[in-house]
C-alpha cells in the first residue's frame, strides 16, 4: 500500500516538473486573456551565460584603435577607483586635474577585486554620485596570480557594464612577478584603446614588495598621461607645473571584505 501511495506521489512530482519545463521552454502562454510569462528555468539549464562561450566572442588578439581620437578640451570630472594602488595614483592624478582644470574623486577598497566590486553596488554609488566623464580603474593586482583568469569575465564585464558609456582607462596591475594570464585576459576584453599595460615597467617598490612607492606611482600616472593622446578618450592632460605639489584630491577609503 505504501509503496502505491509513494508511486503516485512520483508521478504527481514528475507531471508537475514536466508541466513546468514546458511553460519555461515554451513562448509565454495566455489563457482566458491573461498571459503567463516564461520561467527562468530555461535559462539555468541551458546555461546561457557559459564562461567558454563567452570567452570565444573575444578577439585572439588585444584590439586596436584604428583612427586617432580628437582630444577632448572640456574641463572633466575624473573618478578613479580600486584597490589599495589607488590611493598613490590619485595623488598624482589630482595634481594632472589642478593643472587642467579637472575635478577629482576616488575609491580606495584595500584588497578588493574585479569580483569584489562587481559583487556590490559600491561602482554604481559613487558614480551617480560623482557623474564623472572621464573613469581610471586600478584593478588587477589581487588578481595577479589566477591561473585561469576566464573566470573574472562575469565580473569584468559586470564593472564594464555598470560604467556604460562613460570613457574609461583600465590601468593594468604593477607586476612584480609573472601573472598567471590576468593581464593579456584584460587587454582582449576592454574596448580598443582602454587598456594600459603596466606589466613589463620598472617601479621601486615599498617594503612589502608588491606597493610601488608614492614617487614611482607618480611616474606611473605620468607614463599614462603619455599614452592617454593614443587612447580612445583622450582629454588635455598636461604635465603638471612644479607649483602644483600639495593637493588634497576627495579620497574615499573602504575597509577589506577578506575574501
Amino acid at each position: 500500500m505504501f509503496r502505491k501511495t509513494y508511486t503516485a506521489l512520483w508521478l504527481l512530482l514528475a507531471a508537475a516538473f514536466a508541466v513546468v519545463s514546458l511553460i519555461a521552454f515554451s513562448d509565454d502562454l495566455t489563457i482566458g486573456g491573461k498571459t503567463l510569462k516564461k520561467a527562468p528555468l530555461s535559462d539555468l539549464l541551458t546555461d546561457k551565460t557559459d564562461i567558454a562561450e563567452q570567452e570565444a566572442m573575444l578577439p585572439d588578439t588585444v584590439p586596436v584603435l584604428e583612427e586617432k581620437v580628437l582630444v577632448d578640451s572640456l574641463p572633466q570630472s575624473i573618478f578613479i577607483f580600486g584597490d589599495s594602488m589607488t590611493f598613490n595614483l590619485a595623488l598624482r592624478l589630482a595634481q594632472y586635474a589642478r593643472q587642467n582644470g579637472h575635478t577629482i574623486n576616488s575609491v580606495n577598497w584595500d584588497s578588493s577585486n574585479t569580483k569584489i566590486w562587481a559583487e556590490h553596488d559600491t561602482l554604481s554609488y559613487y558614480i551617480n554620485k560623482f557623474r564623472p566623464t572621464q573613469i581610471f580603474i586600478s584593478l588587477g593586482s589581487n588578481e595577479l596570480y589566477i591561473s585561469r583568469p576566464e573566470t573574472r569575465l562575469p565580473y569584468i564585464r559586470k564593472i564594464l557594464e555598470v560604467i556604460d558609456t562613460i570613457p574609461y582607462v583600465w590601468i593594468g596591475p604593477p607586476n612584480w612577478k609573472e601573472d598567471g594570464g590576468i593581464n593579456d585576459f584584460l587587454a582582449r576584453t576592454c574596448r580598443p584603446g582602454t587598456f594600459f599595460r603596466s606589466a613589463g615597467m620598472e617601479f621601486k617598490r615599498k617594503a612589502d614588495h608588491i606597493h610601488p612607492t608614492r614617487e614611482s606611482s607618480a611616474l606611473w600616472i605620468d607614463s599614462v598621461m603619455r599614452w592617454l593622446p593614443s587612447s580612445a578618450h583622450p582629454f588635455v592632460a598636461e604635465v603638471p607645473a612644479d607649483s602644483v605639489k600639495k593637493t588634497n584630491p576627495h579620497i574615499v577609503f573602504l575597509k577589506a571584505l577578506n575574501k
